[in-house]
Order: C-alpha cells, then structure tokens, then sequence
C-alpha cells in the first residue's frame, strides 16, 4: 500500500477487491463461451494443397523406320509394231522429168526410163528454168517411199536427194497438174542414164526396144551399050547384068 493511504477497518475493501474478482472471473467465462460459440459457428475453409509429382519423362523418341530397298527393273521395250510406209504400185505414182542439166534429151530418157520400170509418165518431158549442177527429186505428201524408190532403184542416187514438194514449185503448177513425183535431171546425171526410144505422149506402157537393122545392100548392073555403023547403017543395042 501507498504511504499515507489506510484501509477502512469495516472491511470495504476486501469487499471491493472480491467483487472485481468475480466480474473478472465472469468476463473470463463469458469470452471462453464466445470462443467456442464462433469456433463452432465459423466456416470450416480448409484448402488441401495437393502438389502433383513432378513427372519427367524418360520415353526415348522411337528410332526413324529403315526405308526399304527398292530394286528397279527395267523391262525391255516392246518391239514396234509400226509399219514403215511401202511405196505405192508403180502403175500408180505418176512421174514429171524436167530437165536442167542441158545435156539434150536427157529429161526424155529418164522419161523413158521410168515409163519401162511401169511408172505413169504421161506428162511430156520439161525443161527446168534454170540449170540445176544435183539432180533433185521432189515429192507430195504421202510418196516419200516413191521418191526414195525412184531416186535408189532407177537413178543410182542416195536417197538424200529427195525433198517435199515445195511451194511455188520448181516447174510451173500448170505443167506438172496430178503429179506426185518430180525428177529435175542436173548435171550429175548427164551422161549417165541409158538411151531408150522415148515413150510417145500419153502413154504409160513401157516401149519396144529399139530394133537396130542394117540397110540392104543393092547392086546395081553397069548397062553397055554398042553401036556399029554398017554402010547399010544397021543399029545394034547390047544390055548387059
């Protein structure tokens, strides 16, 4: 106790200090009470954490498939089937000489020539415009065999000297209507080719042969003749053989 400061001797103060202890004591329970009450009242948020392991992981990558081996077979090419094309019937690829070599009837020798082998040479033998040193033989569309026939078979050249048809074509149009092969003799050829009769206009069958004969040889008698004068003048004639 402080200096100075007595309790009263009627016992108020043990009275007092009793009393506090009580409201302590009840405020004490009161507050236990409420704590349980909000314990039980109070929601219950439990949160579980739950940590899922880690997983790494240990597959390896699948190894690339090994690519097969391919074997290739070539097979062998199927033999061709096309035909080459075959020349037509002599009798019905018609033939144009002209000539350009300026040898004089050469054109018409081959002529007739070709006209012997069965070729249809109704077209009279030409002149070219202009001499030619390399025999050409040209031909339309779909007688390349002929021409090449012509130029090997009948003439002894290679079949390099063939060629298309050109337009304008090497002779007059008019001059060569229908034909389908043109020979213009050159120089080449001048001397070459065989002398035949030539085949007369028009006329696509190979001619006779020419037939050599040798004139008859004509003796001719010597006539004499003798005259003797008599005096009586007598005239005599004498023929002799």
């Amino acid at each position: 106790m402080s200096s100075g400061v007595h309790a009263r001797g009627d016992g108020s103060f043990g009275r007092s200090a009793g009393t506090q202890t009580l409201k302590g004591a009840g405020l004490l329970a009161i507050a236990v009470v409420i704590g349980i009450v909000l314990l039980h009242t109070a929601p219950a948020n439990i949160t579980t954490v739950s940590a899922a392991p880690s997983v790494v992981p240990t597959t390896k990558a699948p190894k690339a498939p090994k690519t097969p081996k391919t074997t290739v077979t070539t097979a062998a090419p199927l033999a061709s089937t096309t035909t080459a094309p075959q020349p037509h019937p002599v009798g019905q690829v018609k033939v144009a000489v002209a000539n350009g070599s300026g040898v004089a009837g050469l054109a018409g020798r081959i002529r007739a020539q070709l006209n012997s082998a069965g070729y249809n040479t109704s077209v009279q033998a030409l002149n070219a415009p202009a001499p030619v040193a390399a025999t050409t033989i040209y031909y339309i569309a779909g007688f390349e065999p002929d021409a090449a026939a012509i130029a090997t078979g009948q003439l002894s050249l290679p079949a390099t000297v063939i060629k298309l048809m050109p337009t304008p074509t090497p002779v007059p149009a008019s001059t060569i209507a229908g034909v389908d092969v043109l020979v213009i003799a050159g120089t080449d050829i001048g001397g070459v080719t065989t002398a035949t009769t030539e085949a007369p206009a028009g006329n696509t069958i190979a001619p006779s042969p020419t037939i050599s004969s040798k004139s008859p040889t004509t003796t001719v008698k010597a006539h004499t003749t003798t005259t003797v004068h008599t005096t009586t003048t007598v005239h005599a004639t004498t023929t002799s053989r």
